[in-house]
């Protein structure tokens, strides 16, 4: 797990140095960086996290893969096998556990240093998720969910039962003894929810966090905290085994459960390739390149082999072969790659590494996942450098207003009356330039309109032909995602024609004025302009989140029939799972409807809101220059103190050079 996000991180953390550099240079310049907005994305550098999300069934060799991703055997089975909880595992300095039950209370643990023969905290994450042998044969997940949602009234007769069959795709029947006596043991308190599991593992890169969502087929189904981390997550690792090649489950992963943004992050890994020759590897990557071919692309299909990645890091580790000849599964797949060593002359750890196929997959997952926060570090070093090139224009204004004081104070002012009016002529220019925009703009919403109108037929459609509360759910989500595109394509467009505009008329007017255009910073005022008038996150959590999140989305889910519920009103009635679906896919149109009918208003106000920002943050860049001329007019100098701070000056204009240097090297190397 070395490999994943060890460029990213040098990089981070070489922006974040190049950026406190430019704090420490820039002092009070006016150089068109904003830098509380710069301070904003380099806190969210620093607190941002990677988030690889695992997928896949049960029975796929998830668990193995997540160990093999962990580089040792840390989770027990039982964990990842027989828990319907949530589990997100990170480097911690120390072994540490916290869990959230169904009931709601927590429970949080370290490993006692004391004892170092003891790992208290992994010995009773074991212990919470154990499932005992006698109900190893019925869905237990399922089971869980079902308490949870039944508020302790789960009655087990031959309708749940069946209902349990369908879910989980188990023959049940002659095992409702074992079902009933499961549920009469098991209490909220004791069924976790949420786990997470620090422990040190060798990871360079320490933001790196994994999360295991429960099983696709041990649930019937991801549910809605699954669903937030997918959301959330840099990548999707979504695990089959090689053979069968075909896999029902990952079609309707992606049809139903993921967003179409999601998908952009999805990885199929294919498990078990040690067990096959490599021709035989080959003939299943093709055919999964074909079967696939309208949902991943083939340089997103990964193969690997999970236990010989353990293999590998048993031997990493020094454990000898012997040791590792202990286990089973272990014994079976390493006698032949022992002989393959012994064959080509090589170390059978190199050969197991290899023969794992995890670097491909480490470097493919790096490649990929890494672009949208390579771009977020590309774009804080243009800001820097920009405000760099503005503060050596500056000086050198400066340093050449002051040589004319030094050798004639009369031509000095003259020099400064000129640029005061020059840059009163700009204040119009981009006040003219504002109102062009509006002109430009007011039209821009009739074709605009179109695509508005296309999405209002498109999501509706596609929300009430959904057949379950997740793909219901997946629609309404995709169908936000497209009015957030189209709220980001405006604003940028907005900032791009801006910026044009600004730069053409700047280049003739410093041309004709001979002096330095004042910078805002756009790419600011458009955040600011649109976070006035969306509001994107609160829209997000309040409208779609009220639908689901309080878990009555998921309480008919399994319902085949009618049940008795508690409603909000205190009284009791039947719903069935038809009729809450209906009203489901009901609501979820309501609320698509309100965001994306005000979507045209909307954008009228990020209009006015930007270009209402420019004008302001412009006149105020503008006074600020005209201020510092007329306390430079007023200021007595003798030719000494001139030229002393021509000296000062043209040391800190200097002194901005290796730091410029430094941040276009780190730029050249992200791109």
């Amino acid at each position: 797990m070395n490999f994943i996000g060890r460029q990213y991180k040098a990089h981070k953390d070489n922006v974040i140095d190049i950026y406190n550099s430019y704090l420490g240079i820039k002092g009070g310049n006016q150089d068109g960086v904003d830098t509380k907005f710069l301070e904003s994305r380099i806190k969210s550098l620093k607190n941002g996290k990677f988030t690889l999300a695992v997928a896949g069934e049960v029975k796929a060799g998830k668990s193995t893969f997540l160990n093999a991703l962990l580089g040792a055997e840390i989770l027990p089975s039982d964990v990842l096998q027989a828990s319907s909880a949530i589990v997100e595992i990170f480097k911690s300095d120390t072994t540490f556990l916290k869990v959230k039950f169904a009931d709601g209370h927590t429970e949080s643990l370290y490993d006692d240093l004391s004892t170092p023969d003891i790992d208290e905290a992994n010995d009773r994450l074991h212990e919470i998720c154990k499932i005992h042998d006698e109900y190893r044969h019925i869905p237990t997940t399922l089971i869980d969910d079902c308490i949870i949602e039944s508020d302790g009234n789960l009655a087990v007769n031959d309708t749940f039962i069946k209902q349990l069959e369908q879910q989980s795709g188990e023959h049940l029947q002659g095992k409702q003894d074992v079902v009933a006596q499961y549920i009469s043991e098991r209490t909220t308190d004791k069924i976790p929810v949420e786990i997470e599991f620090g422990y040190p593992l060798k990871w360079e890169f320490d933001e790196l966090r994994i999360v295991d969502s429960p099983g696709v087929n041990a649930t019937g189904g991801v549910q809605d905290v699954s669903f937030r981390f997918f959301e959330e997550a840099n990548a999707i690792l979504f695990v089959h085994p090689i053979k069968p090649i075909e896999s029902e489950s990952f079609r309707k992963f992606v049809s139903s459960v993921i967003s179409n943004r999601s998908k952009e992050t999805l990885f199929l890994v294919l498990t078990h390739a040690g067990l096959y020759s490599n021709d035989e590897v080959e003939r299943l990557y093709a055919e999964a390149g074909r079967l696939y071919k309208n949902i991943i692309p083939e340089n997103r299909i990964l193969v690997v082999d999970s236990l010989l990645k353990l293999i590998h890091s048993d031997l990493d580790n020094g454990i000898s072969v012997k040791d590792i000849r202990k286990s089973e599964n272990k014994k079976k797949i390493l006698s032949s790659y022992r002989e393959q060593a012994e064959d080509e002359g090589r170390e059978l750890i190199d050969v197991v590494w290899e023969s794992s196929r995890f670097a491909k997959m480490f470097d493919a997952i790096d490649e990929f996942s890494m672009k949208a926060p390579n771009l977020q570090l590309q774009e804080i070093l243009e800001q820097i450098k920009r405000g760099y090139v503005e503060q050596e224009i500056q000086y050198s204004e400066r340093v050449e207003l002051l040589e004319k004081k030094k050798r004639n104070p009369q031509e000095f002012e003259e020099e400064i009356n000129r640029i005061n009016k020059a840059l009163e002529k700009y204040k119009l220019l981009t006040r003219q330039t504002k109102e062009d925009l509006k002109v430009n703009y007011s039209g821009r919403h009739s074709s605009w309109q179109q695509g508005i109108d296309s999405l209002k037929v498109k999501y509706p459609e596609l929300i009430t032909g959904s057949d379950s509360i997740e793909s219901t759910r997946k629609n309404t989500v995709d169908g936000l995602d497209a009015v957030q595109e189209k709220v980001d394509a405006f604003s940028k467009e907005l900032t791009q024609k801006l910026g044009d505009t600004l730069e053409n008329i700047g280049k003739a007017f410093s041309a004709e004025h001979q002096i330095s255009i004042p910078k805002v910073d756009l790419k600011a005022l458009e955040q600011k302009a649109k976070n006035n008038a969306y509001h994107e996150q609160n829209v997000y959590e309040n409208k779609i989140e009220s639908v689901w999140d309080n878990g009555n989305w998921y309480k008919f889910n399994w319902t085949e029939e009618s049940r008795t519920i508690r409603v909000k009103t205190g009284t009791k009635t039947v719903l069935d799972s038809e009729k809450f679906l209906g009203e489901y896919k009901t609501k979820c149109n309501e609320e698509f409807y309100k965001i994306v009918n005000d979507l045209p208003n909307k954008s009228k106000e990020v209009l006015n809101n930007y270009l209402d920002l420019f004008e302001k943050e412009m006149g105020s860049v503008i006074g600020d220059r005209q201020h510092a001329l007329e306390k430079e007019m007023s200021k007595k100098q003798s030719n000494a103190e001139i030229i002393a701070e021509i000296d000062a000056l043209n040391r800190k204009k200097k002194a901005i050079q290796p730091e410029k240097s430094r941040c276009i090297e780190v730029l050249e190397d992200l791109k």
